[in-house]
């Protein structure tokens, strides 16, 4: 007998092989017939009957359908045949989500109200220009000053002479 243990998160563990099992490998043994015993790890609840019957409902509307399927096909018409999705093809995939992805962004950035890439360089670039003539003006400062204060000594030496 196999004992299996189902994880909160669905997963089946198989303790003989020491490796998780998949839904599929579990229907199948379900199938086969095989004895297993399934228990929930975190309660240690025996649930194999119910496993069982879950696995059983889901292989019976499988095979129906399937059998409805096989007897839709008509040979010759739709064999070798497969409907394309265009999604399939990587190039329009990432092309489609690219368009997707941008759109959303710019509604994000319209929300927000940030600044797009064009409007920090072009205030980048007028900051630039500012802090250059900022730096021109000091500099005709700087060289106008010791003119200013040479004309200001030659007018207050007259008004202090006439003083006395």
């Amino acid at each position: 007998m196999l004992n299996i243990k189902k994880y909160a998160n669905g997963r089946f563990f198989n303790t003989a092989a020491k490796k998780y099992i998949k839904k599929e490998e579990l229907a199948e043994l379900i199938k086969k017939g095989e004895e297993i015993q399934v228990t929930l790890t975190k309660t240690g609840e025996d649930i194999t009957e119910t496993v069982i019957r879950q696995f059983s409902q889901k292989e019976a509307p499988k095979q129906k359908q399937e059998a409805r399927e096989n007897k839709k096909k008509k040979p010759g018409k739709t064999e070798g045949k497969k409907t394309e999705n265009p999604f399939l093809k990587t190039d329009k995939l990432v092309k489609w989500l690219g368009g997707v992805i941008d759109t959303k962004i710019e509604k994000v950035m319209g929300i927000v109200n940030l600044p797009s890439r064009e409007q920090v360089a072009k205030l980048d670039e007028n900051i630039k220009a500012l802090n250059k003539k900022i730096d021109d003006l000091k500099l005709a400062g700087e060289k106008a000053s010791p003119k200013k204060r040479a004309a200001s000594k030659k007018t207050a030496s007259p008004e202090k002479g006439s003083g006395k």
